[in-house]
């Protein structure tokens, strides 16, 4: 039997959580260019790590194959936030000036902002602790590993004496995981994306949680 470890993040795991990241939320279907493709996955990791105070991989053989996120608000922020910031502007800038020629692609990544902004403000929920990434690699699912990590990050709340926490997710991802959990659909968006060459139509969610 395969021994899973559970640890906080470490700038070894960059690379393995993109991938997981892209697997997860579909990136390359509607920024399928590589270099527009390795940027936003860059920024995204980078931004994650910026917004979040928490982090836990799991890992497996030498490999990290599960990643969880969050933020708890007056914590400190994880380490390197310098290097962090500093990393997203530069491919930001990079994006700036190689994807110029792709803009609808640019457009569709960065138009989940002006979402999420809306379905904070849709919602009565209560916001106040956020998981701010969560993915398994495809090869662990429905083996524990996500299971364990999002009980890791509940119990990290519940220790803080947290009561509420949520999250964005969309209708590419598996949120039925959240449902089976207790978590609520607090808010919903519909927007049309281009996926893989085709116009399709994306649901936008953010869950609710309380802490038990």
């Amino acid at each position: 039997m395969n021994d899973t470890t559970y640890r906080p993040y470490r700038e070894s795991d960059a690379a393995d959580v993109k991938s997981m990241i892209d697997e997860a939320f579909h990136i390359h279907r509607y920024m399928s260019k590589k270099r527009l493709l390795d940027g936003a996955l860059e920024v995204y990791l980078r931004e994650r790590l910026l917004a979040s105070t928490y982090t836990r991989v799991a890992v497996r053989d030498g490999r990290t194959v599960g990643v969880i996120m969050g933020r708890v608000p007056g914590h400190p922020r994880v380490p390197h936030a310098t290097r962090n910031r500093l990393l997203t502007w530069a491919h930001m800038a990079r994006i700036a000036v190689t994807g110029l020629r792709d803009l609808p692609s640019l457009a569709q990544y960065f138009a989940f902002d002006g979402i999420y902004r809306r379905l904070r403000h849709n919602t009565s929920a209560p916001l106040t602790d956020e998981l701010t990434l969560f993915a398994v690699d495809a090869s662990t699912r429905g083996t524990g590993v996500g299971k364990a990590l999002y009980e890791d990050y509940t119990r990290h709340l519940r220790e803080h004496g947290r009561k509420n926490f949520y999250l964005y997710t969309d209708s590419l991802c598996s949120y039925g995981f959240y449902e089976k959990r207790g978590m609520t659909r607090a808010a919903s968006e519909d927007m049309r994306l281009r996926l893989d060459g085709r116009e399709e139509d994306l649901g936008v969610f953010l869950y609710a949680g309380e802490v038990h």
